[in-house]
């Protein structure tokens, strides 16, 4: 049976895994045997993202105007929903560096950066970006909101990984950098 897919992304840590978005669900591929090897069933998942620094990690962006962060070996239920967007959230990235920053857009004309937990123990490791998760309350560091236009697309700097670009329908792109951000933290 073939579905529609919308999406997909490489699993860092397994050259033969791919994660496919497709219709209301989650599709994970065996590239060996080219066969689906798990799903999520989940409504409306726009894009996903996995965390290079941890393995099992997956973060999706939900048509339901938020972000899920998932454990895959224990896929029933998200680890942590951030519902920061007021509309559809399109897209999705994990900061390759620093665990724990992720980057959602949509269709809200909002950038949104977080500082969230990406395991069940809720510890954030000595190389995080804050020093303790008793003095960050709320994920949400920062929404960027001066665009006109819904954004569609959004990526970490590979040299820099304190810089981000994002692309947004009116095809402006936007070069920031967070380092101001997580110093006022």
């Amino acid at each position: 049976m073939l579905h529609y897919l919308s999406g997909g992304a490489w699993d860092p840590h397994d050259v033969n895994a791919v994660a496919a978005t497709c219709e209301s669900s989650i599709q994970f591929w065996d590239l060996r045997t080219m066969k689906k090897a798990n799903s999520i069933e989940h409504s409306h998942v726009r894009c996903a993202n996995y965390d290079t620094k941890k393995k099992h990690i997956l973060v999706t962006a939900e048509d339901e105007s938020g972000i899920c962060i998932w454990d895959l070996r224990m896929s029933k239920v998200p680890i942590q929903e951030l519902p920061g967007h007021t509309h559809w959230t399109w897209a999705v990235t994990c900061n390759p560096e620093h665990d724990g920053l992720i980057l959602s857009a949509g269709t809200d004309s909002t950038v949104n950066l977080w500082l969230a937990s990406t395991s069940r123990s809720d510890k954030l490791t000595s190389d995080s970006p804050v020093e303790s998760r008793s003095q960050q309350f709320d994920p949400l560091l920062n929404s960027y909101s001066d665009y006109e236009d819904s954004v569609y697309g959004l990526a970490w700097s590979s040299r820099e990984p304190w810089i981000f670009a994002s692309l947004s329908y009116d095809g402006r792109v936007v070069v920031e950098s967070i380092k101001p951000i997580l110093s006022r933290k």
